[in-house]
């Protein structure tokens, strides 16, 4: 059997599914592990490998921090040891940065202070460390708001499908696409690296009230969401060094229009 190029952990989800088609689409060998596989392929080797399988369900997180802690940070150590990779690709998020909304203090070199995070993004920074400490190579990519093919949650879900917001229209997210998520993916595995991190979300960010207009339907809230205010605004510098990234806007923007059958 011809060895895989990619091992993608979490290769059911989101962002992992989209991956796996990308890398698929452009000539690579892909060994797709998910939870109903993995004990059976463990000891599988690659030239890179990517975990997708992290928690991202911030709600539970927070309610549930020993579950958390299995789910993100345990998780991640036992992979390191049960796949032998050169390249071991980490998607962590932007939930890491205890300043979201300001570029100048969220770029990767930034100082974080770990008691100014939740559960779900402190459980996401102490991930990050586990990799750095015992992954032989790696990059950690720290996403944005995902939206893309097999969207189930968040607000551009919540917005598309008319269902209670959970934060309000004032609220401003840095979006990434899962196509230049991808993309990023396939150039920075072949760059020539050792330990680093780069922020992973579009230029600039989009204002939730902005994409509700591209609706025209009425927006509902649950119950006190309306004054729960998110703001994002990620510094994208390093990856645009790399490669180019359209803005949140036309992201988010292109997606929901493609997902209401128009052309984007």
């Amino acid at each position: 059997m011809r060895p895989a190029d990619f091992i993608v952990l979490g290769s059911m989800g989101l962002i992992g599914s989209n991956l796996c088609r990308f890398l698929a689409d452009h000539g690579h060998h892909v060994l797709k592990v998910h939870s109903a596989n993995y004990d059976e392929l463990v000891g599988s080797s690659a030239r890179v490998l990517v975990n997708c399988s992290g928690n991202a369900f911030r709600f539970r997180a927070n309610q549930d921090p020993v579950w958390n802690f299995s789910a993100s940070v345990e998780s991640v150590q036992r992979s390191l040891f049960d796949f032998p990779v050169g390249l071991y690709i980490h998607i962590s998020t932007v939930d890491v940065y205890h300043e979201r909304g300001n570029p100048a203090a969220n770029r990767e070199t930034a100082a974080i202070d770990t008691s100014r995070l939740d559960t779900y993004g402190f459980h996401k920074w102490l991930a990050e460390r586990v990799v750095e400490k015992y992954a032989q190579r790696s990059l950690i990519l720290r996403v944005g708001t995902v939206v893309g093919e097999g969207l189930k949650k968040g607000p551009v879900f919540d917005l598309l499908r008319g269902a209670p917001m959970h934060m309000s229209l004032d609220s401003k997210l840095s979006i990434i696409d899962t196509d230049h998520l991808a993309q990023a993916v396939g150039i920075l595995s072949s760059a020539s690296v050792e330990h680093e991190i780069f922020n992973l979300t579009g230029t600039g960010p989009v204002e939730l009230r902005f994409l509700a207009t591209l609706l025209g339907d009425p927006v509902h809230f649950a119950e006190g969401a309306e004054e729960t205010l998110h703001l994002y605004d990620i510094s994208n510098d390093k990856i645009r060094d790399h490669m180019p990234m359209p803005t949140s806007i036309e992201m988010a923007g292109a997606f929901m229009k493609r997902s209401m059958g128009r052309d984007p």
